[in-house]
């Protein structure tokens, strides 16, 4: 009767405890062979184990150990993309000053303050920059070279785009700066936008050195050497002469370079944001 009792609460835990099917299988096993139960109680137990659990739980744990180890190459994929940040590229982000910001926009030409309308602000100068910058950036080499000068001013246009994502970024900057050294539960996003200001930044370092500045120089020198410098390549047009000096052959090469050189900026630009967006 204890035999029996037991053969019963065994077939019971099969049910809910499948994984566990060997051990019980091996401790029938040491029964049998002690003389505990007989061959035939031994053998059925045995049986009804077998056929409830055919070669079926192996697989499902071999995909989900699978799936775990993909998951994991994913994650680590993505911790490697992620550029630390350094203090060096922190120091030159600025904190956004409204006050300052619309006083410094008065101060700008008057070419530059029609473009934006003398009535904006901050955000509305920055969504016409990037509706400008978007069109300019995205010409073809030939729409380039018909239309040399309003790259140079999209160059422009980007000091104000950034002015603005300041603007986005000022709390998550400020919080950054304070708790960089420690666990606070917004950090991975206050560095996401911190990295994406530094990706920005770079960007204007690098238009600034195309044309002999340095993040060092007043935004609206830059500004205004930006668009001064468009203004001037826009005043030529194409015309047909062949009594011509033949300097201008050495001055049409210095100019294309000058415009590949630029292509290939906004091109590294371009990419450098998309791996900042990806981060």
């Amino acid at each position: 009767m204890k035999n029996l009792f037991l053969f019963l609460f065994i077939c019971l835990l099969s049910n809910s405890f499948t994984y566990a099917d060997n051990k019980i299988i091996k401790i029938y096993e040491e029964q049998f062979k002690q003389g505990l139960i007989s061959e035939d109680e031994y053998n059925a137990v045995k049986k009804n184990f077998e056929n409830k659990n055919p070669k079926k739980n192996s697989e499902p744990k071999k995909t989900l150990k699978l799936i775990k180890k993909e998951k994991s190459k994913k994650l680590k994929f993505f911790k490697k993309e992620k550029e630390p940040i350094f203090d060096d590229d922190l120091a030159l982000l600025e904190i956004y000053d409204k006050k300052k910001f619309e006083e410094e926009f008065k101060k700008y030409p008057n070419e530059i303050i029609e473009f934006f309308g003398k009535n904006s602000n901050n955000v509305s100068r920055a969504k016409k920059a990037g509706q400008y910058m978007s069109i300019e950036f995205n010409r073809s080499a030939k729409g380039q070279a018909k239309f040399p000068g309003r790259m140079i001013k999209a160059m422009a246009a980007y000091e104000f785009l950034y002015i603005d994502r300041l603007r986005d970024s000022k709390e998550a900057l400020l919080r950054y700066k304070e708790k960089k050294n420690s666990k606070y539960l917004r950090k991975s996003a206050d560095e996401k936008k911190i990295r994406s200001l530094i990706s920005m930044n770079n960007g204007r370092k690098k238009m600034r050195e195309a044309l002999g500045m340095t993040l060092d120089t007043p935004r609206i020198e830059a500004a205004k050497k930006f668009w001064y410098l468009g203004e001037f390549l826009e005043m030529g047009t194409a015309v047909k002469n062949e009594n011509y000096d033949k300097n201008l052959e050495k001055r049409k090469k210095l100019l294309n370079d000058y415009k590949q050189k630029i292509t290939k900026l906004k091109e590294k630009i371009q990419s450098e944001e998309k791996e900042t967006e990806l981060n």
